[in-house]
């Protein structure tokens, strides 16, 4: 498992711990082995579900642990979101075979925090995801940033802010909410950020036209990972 630093505007973020797993090779006594017990939707779930669900757990137990936790697990609640334990909070996401998780206490000046990461899209549903994550203003801004990074990066990139984004507030917002609830105002092509704002009012702390600025880094040459931390 490696870290890797998070950064962000404010009070320091702590790294991310990522795993990488392989799905051909789990078996289910590999909970046991790492003393993690699965739910009983985890447990009755294809091989590839239950390697997620330990990838992510041993993850965000790595987190949770660097940050003074004595937690042994992350149950998952009625919303299926991870159920941090009393006085933390964090993140949890994977592909196929790389789990991302971080955590900290909820004294460290932050009301949420999200990360999500992604493959970079594959062309034959560039069309149907960018159809689902941008409106056309936000297609022409991140232009400039697909012309140095390709299409399937920058589009890997933009749905992964917003998913960080509705990660990092889902909790306080109560509800769901869809793509178009955030707005990509800047996509700088040589920096290591977007910058977005929100639409319309989500909850008293996340009003119209209140900006974020999320994070993006390469953790392979097909995967990136974004974070939002507010």
């Amino acid at each position: 498992m490696r870290r890797v630093a998070l950064s962000h505007a404010g009070p320091v973020v702590p790294e991310a711990f990522v795993l990488p797993f392989d799905t051909g090779v789990f078996h289910p006594g590999d909970f046991a082995l790492h003393g993690i017990a699965p739910p009983d939707g985890v447990r009755r779930s294809v091989p590839k579900r239950q390697a997620e669900y330990l990838a992510g757990r041993r993850a965000a137990l790595a987190a949770l642990h660097a940050v003074g936790s004595d937690a042994s697990d992350v149950p998952i609640g009625m919303d299926r979101a991870p159920r941090w334990p009393t006085g933390f909070i964090g993140s949890v996401s994977h592909t196929d075979d790389i789990a991302v998780a971080t955590a900290l206490p909820t004294d460290a000046g932050y009301t949420g925090i999200g990360l999500d990461v992604e493959r970079e899209i594959a062309d034959d549903v560039l069309g149907s995801v960018r159809e689902l994550v941008l409106d056309a203003a936000e297609e022409d801004r991140l232009s400039p940033f697909a012309a140095l990074h390709g299409w399937p990066v920058a589009m890997a990139v933009a749905f992964s802010a917003k998913e960080s984004f509705y990660k990092a507030t889902a909790a306080t917002v109560g509800r769901f909410f869809d793509f178009d609830a955030l707005r990509i105002v800047e996509a700088p092509p040589g920096a290591a950020h977007l910058e977005a704002e929100v639409v319309a009012t989500l909850a008293g702390d996340i009003g119209a036209g209140r900006r974020f600025v999320l994070p993006w880094m390469r953790l392979d040459e097909r995967t990136v990972l974004t974070s939002c931390a507010w």
